[in-house]
């Protein structure tokens, strides 16, 4: 333990600290406005434990970071939410949020384990997956237990194991197409049903922000979301398979502002970020050259809007920069 006090933190387990504390505190503030409206007592415990655990997250961080003299970002505080407020959204929002966002932190979690090399790290790193993991099995419990979870589409097992016999199975952008694959109709899924969350939450961020450019910003983004999520039911629909359903219900009429436009600029960034990775996981596993084009073209899209949601960022003075490393040659020409 001496020898591993010793140990610098790399720039990759800074940046994986640095990112996971940002969104931890960010998760935080959301769940504590869901805690002060929830009604339904099992989707509050839900809400309730994985508070404490993301808490218990950002505490580990926090004691990592203080331990190597490493200053801690800032991320978001209680002056970025409003408990008072009214309710913005529904119960059953706050429980398919916390699923959309443990989704997203086991996807990355893993890799972080990968680039991290110091044993505090890795050990929290590992303590992250295993809480995910549980976060998600009692959040899929209520789900299920209310009838709101929704279930992947089915196929029929081949009859037997196949090989591909020619390069037909990759189709063209043009004429007849094969079925949808396992795999694809996976990914398909998992991308339309974050963007019908994402729908339904830069609505209530569109009805809340105070300024009127920052509104129409979030509309746009919603109005995006939504669209991309029918190109990709479309894919289902054609198919023979069934889509996600509409989140409009999630919504209320609501235009008091739980949340700091900061935090609102801040998850609009990171649920972009978490398309654009859905999408880049289904581009390297697609194997119809259609679809192929598809997610390039959503892409495009997406990352436009996460760069003009950048630009704000920084028009509002709201956006923390991560750790830099050294300018050598600002040192040198000082």
């Amino acid at each position: 333990m001496q020898q591993e006090s010793k140990t610098r933190l790399t720039a990759a387990e800074v940046g994986i600290l640095w990112t996971q504390y940002m969104d931890a505190t960010l998760a935080i503030h959301m769940l504590k406005h869901f805690l002060a409206k929830n009604e339904d007592a099992e989707i509050r415990q839900v809400n309730d434990f994985a508070q404490q655990v993301i808490q218990n997250k950002v505490h580990r961080i926090r004691e990592i970071f203080r331990n190597d003299n490493y200053p801690m970002p800032i991320g978001i505080t209680e002056s970025d939410v409003n408990v008072e407020a009214p309710r913005l959204y529904s119960d059953s929002f706050s429980l398919s949020y916390i699923r959309n966002i443990t989704r997203f932190g086991l996807a990355t979690y893993g890799l972080a384990l990968t680039m991290s090399s110091r044993q505090d790290v890795r050990e929290h790193c590992n303590q992250s997956i295993t809480e995910a993991v549980q976060i998600d099995e009692r959040a899929l419990q209520v789900e299920q237990s209310k009838g709101l979870y929704l279930r992947t589409p089915c196929i029929s097992p081949p009859e037997k194991p196949k090989f591909v016999q020619n390069s037909d199975f990759f189709g063209s952008l043009f004429g007849s197409k094969r079925p949808l694959n396992a795999i694809e109709i996976a990914n398909i899924f998992v991308s339309s049903q974050s963007n019908m969350m994402n729908t339904a939450l830069l609505m209530g961020f569109a009805q809340t922000a105070e300024s009127k450019e920052l509104r129409e910003f979030f509309f746009r983004g919603k109005q995006i979301a939504h669209k991309q999520a029918e190109i990709l039911n479309t894919l289902l629909i054609n198919s023979e398979m069934p889509a996600p359903m509409s989140p409009d219900s999630y919504v209320t009429n609501s235009t008091i502002a739980p949340f700091s436009d900061k935090l609102m600029l801040q998850h609009t960034i990171i649920i972009n970020q978490a398309t654009l990775a859905y999408y880049g996981t289904a581009l390297a596993f697609t194997a119809r050259v259609d679809l192929f084009g598809s997610y390039v073209r959503l892409m495009t899209e997406m990352s436009q809007y996460l760069e003009d949601a950048e630009m704000l960022m920084i028009k509002y003075k709201c956006m923390e920069q991560p750790p830099l490393a050294e300018d050598r040659r600002a040192l040198i020409m000082r």
